[in-house]
């Protein structure tokens, strides 16, 4: 049964360029497709979505411009949800992932609000990694498994693989992993968690992703038999 979807959201900025658009518009146009997805994955009873919004690397790499424009966007649409309530209508926990450290005091007030607005909320969850890696988050999973061994606060002996997944900043695993844009790679996305999750590459880029073609990769992920390695 599919409960979990992971999505990498790649080909906005090819989007912008086939289209002769600039990068806010395309960006805009994959901050709508967000919500699209979610309700597509409401009709078939899928409980928990995680996309990935920006990888540390983009964080580290992208033009102070481009994440300027990445950050006002995704400013303005937490502001319009938070007034909207929009997902606690939907009864729709949201969480954030990644090192937000590295992120600027106005974007994370922005997360810690819609976070708090919908703590309560129950019925689904969406996850949405910002400034996120995989490395990084196991490496910092580890750093913390030493710290509370070193603190006795759990033993060595203790730490399996259930206890390292519970100091992940994700510790669910995605049934389904969606990637757009023609790439077939995870380029760090949810390294441990996706160990045995279904990966589906869709050639579409991200804004011109339709429920169509959300509706194959479900259709592929229905027809899949599912090992979990025997």
């Amino acid at each position: 049964m599919l409960n979990s979807v992971g999505v990498i959201p790649d080909g906005n900025r090819r989007f912008a360029k086939k289209y002769g658009l600039d990068f806010k518009e395309a960006y805009a146009r994959g901050f709508d497709k967000v919500h699209s997805v979610l309700k597509w994955a409401s009709e078939v009873k899928v409980r928990e979505v995680y996309f990935w919004a920006l990888s540390f690397e983009n964080f580290s790499k992208r033009s102070k411009s481009e994440l300027s424009v990445l950050f006002s966007l995704m400013k303005k649409y937490v502001d319009k949800a938070l007034n909207a309530k929009t997902f606690v209508d939907l009864d729709c926990k949201v969480s954030f992932f990644g090192n937000r450290s590295v992120l600027p005091k106005s974007v994370l007030d922005k997360m810690n609000a819609i976070e708090k607005q919908t703590v309560d909320c129950s019925s689904r969850t969406i996850g949405i990694g910002v400034a996120y890696s995989g490395r990084e988050e196991i490496l910092n999973a580890s750093k913390k498994i030493v710290v509370d061994v070193l603190d006795k606060k759990i033993s060595l002996s203790d730490v399996d693989e259930s206890v390292f997944s519970r100091y992940l900043y994700v510790p669910s695993s995605p049934d389904l992993l969606i990637r757009t844009g023609s790439v077939s790679r995870l380029s760090g996305f949810m390294p441990w968690q996706a160990v045995y999750s279904e990966l589906y590459f869709s050639k579409k880029l991200w804004p011109e992703f339709e429920k169509r073609d959300f509706y194959k990769a479900v259709e592929f992920f229905n027809s899949t038999e599912r090992r979990f390695g025997k």
